[in-house]
């Protein structure tokens, strides 16, 4: 079996066992304080495939549904998006949701000796699967109406998602990343996902002599290799920034040149690694699904 094959059947089996997990489970639903006309704010706890407590932020339309549900993933150093933040989507009839991080090291390579089992990295793809099957299942949220958004390393668990999770019909990254690990390494990528990659070489295995084990470790949390998963069900808005020094944007158009599901690409010559006004402002339009 194909590298690429091994990978899609391990991650299809996780997802398989994230959607029985969200099933057999009682979401705990607590009210986050706030209040607004037009939306309850809720902090709802749920537990990952290996049992750890994991909470995400959820705003649910008080208007009678059912709602499309976007999930969004914020970047690696950016921390959770702020509830005047989230409550944006409403305006386009979403209810939101935005998991939290369970605590890691931040090092991609970490537990790599021990295969995609043994990554903590994979822990949080799993995580984003579980999540987007609990958003599935609360109240007043159509689950064939999901929309997954991610901004740098979130740009990784919304394509999961996009990938394994059913009633995903809209996905938009920008500045994904991990994508094309080894090629990142290899134009010396070192900041944020990859500082690990870099470490790895310069204190386990300096003359690169595990480099193919390494990676092929790797490449069951390579956002290439779970774009390439994304059904044709799904339609992917893609936003590549070309002076990002954290995601190459080669890296990132390797994720996108193996996704065969429908696609849009929107490239940025004079920007890094940012949020981006314009392309929030596409995201507005591609929210749009259409009268039910």
């Amino acid at each position: 079996m194909a590298a690429s094959q091994k990978i899609a059947a391990y991650w299809r089996g996780r997802a398989e066992k994230a959607a029985r997990c969200a099933a057999a489970q009682e979401v705990a639903c607590a009210d986050a304080g706030l209040s607004t006309p037009v939306a309850d704010y809720r902090v709802i706890a749920y537990r990952g495939l290996d049992g750890t407590e994991l909470r995400a932020r959820a705003i649910l339309p008080k208007a009678p549904g059912p709602h499309p549900c976007i999930l969004v993933w914020h970047d690696l150093d950016r921390g959770a998006r702020g509830w005047f933040q989230l409550t944006r989507y409403l305006a386009a009839g979403y209810a939101v949701v935005h998991p939290e991080y369970r605590r890691w090291t931040r090092d991609l390579s970490a537990g790599w000796q021990d295969g995609p089992e043994g990554l903590e990295a994979a822990r949080l793809v799993e995580d984003a699967l579980v999540a987007a099957h609990v958003a599935r299942a609360l109240p007043g949220v159509d689950p064939e109406r999901l929309f997954t958004h991610g901004e740098g390393f979130g740009g990784l668990f919304a394509l999961a998602a996009a990938a394994l999770v059913p009633g995903v019909a809209r996905c938009a990254v920008v500045n994904a990343m991990p994508a094309d690990v080894r090629g990142a390494w290899e134009r010396g990528a070192s900041s944020l996902a990859y500082e690990g990659v870099y470490r790895h070489f310069r204190e386990e295995d300096p003359c690169a002599e595990q480099a193919d084990e390494f990676f092929s470790a790797l490449a069951y949390v390579d956002a290439a290799e779970l774009a390439a998963l994304v059904p044709q069900s799904c339609e992917v808005l893609d936003g590549i920034c070309l002076m990002d020094d954290v995601a190459p944007a080669e890296t990132q158009r390797a994720a996108y040149d193996r996704m065969a599901c429908p696609k849009r690409l929107v490239t940025y010559p004079k920007y890094a690694h940012e949020r981006l006004n314009d392309f929030e402002n596409r995201l507005l339009s591609f929210m749009h699904f259409g009268e039910r």
